[in-house]
């Protein structure tokens, strides 16, 4: 069984996850790939969200992790899964809650037929990947056929974890540029809105014009929602930074101790 787990140094589920497997003795078990390292790899592999698991060649889990499910599996043991249809919904919604680079897509683009085509996430993040093809395929076509006729719907519903997650990301970029706090009003002058409409355009999921949408600054629809996630980041900006600020200040201390980042 051949197990690759794509991270990066300031994703805190990807430092828990290894300190999880170390203490476990079973990090000798997996193979680490540092996607800061290897973007382009990452790319290929259809890696949008860390940590991201493979299993001999499958992705298996994104994002989010079930340690004890996975220790499981290392240890050899045959895992099987009882999926709930009705959860299906609320499985893939926090798998892309959990990752920003589906969230800002999807909170930009809206568009839920094409997000869909990332078979590998979707089936990752439900809980699907781990079942027989033919199954894996009626749900997957289930939940496809909701999510393309409801999904406005429950991007409606999801908008606050959306925003914090768009906002969080936003600040901890700033902190990581500036390595310290600034203030609120000095982000309003550097960062005006047609700023963060662009940053958040360009974050979504893109590599250089793959995958990129831009759309003009006159389209009053888009803005409005950028302007809720601007207004949104504002507001709870202070909040947010401090929780940031203290999540990579220990992250920095961690990745100091032990390097456990492997070339490959």
């Amino acid at each position: 069984m051949e197990v690759q787990i794509f991270t990066h140094k300031n994703c805190v589920e990807c430092n828990m996850l290894l300190e999880y497997l170390e203490n476990k003795g079973l990090l000798g078990k997996v193979k680490i790939i540092d996607t800061e390292l290897y973007p382009f790899l990452a790319f290929e592999r259809g890696v949008i969200s860390t940590p991201s698991i493979f299993i001999d060649g499958k992705l298996v889990y994104a994002g989010i992790v079930d340690f004890e499910e996975f220790e499981r599996i290392l240890s050899g043991e045959k895992v099987t899964r009882q999926i709930d249809k009705d959860k299906l919904v609320e499985k893939l919604m926090l798998g892309i809650v959990d990752s920003f680079a589906a969230t800002a897509w999807l909170y930009i683009n809206r568009d839920f037929d094409s997000f869909l085509a990332q078979k590998d996430f979707v089936m990752a993040v439900t809980g699907l990947s781990l079942l027989d093809e033919k199954e894996r395929e009626e749900y997957y076509n289930y939940l496809r056929n909701i999510m393309i006729k409801e999904g406005e719907k429950y991007l409606e519903e999801w908008k606050s974890r959306m925003l914090r997650n768009i906002s969080s990301n936003f600040i901890r970029e700033i902190f990581w540029l500036y390595e310290t706090k600034i203030s609120k009003e000095v982000v309003m002058q550097k960062y005006p809105v047609e700023v963060f409409a662009h940053w958040l355009m360009v974050r979504g999921g893109a590599v250089g014009r793959v995958g990129l949408r831009i759309y003009p600054l006159s389209d009053s629809t888009l803005m409005r929602r950028v302007l809720e996630a601007y207004n949104f980041m504002l507001e709870n900006y202070d909040d947010i930074f401090n929780k940031v600020q203290k999540e990579q200040t220990e992250l920095k201390a961690k990745n100091r101790e032990q390097v456990r980042y492997l070339q490959i």
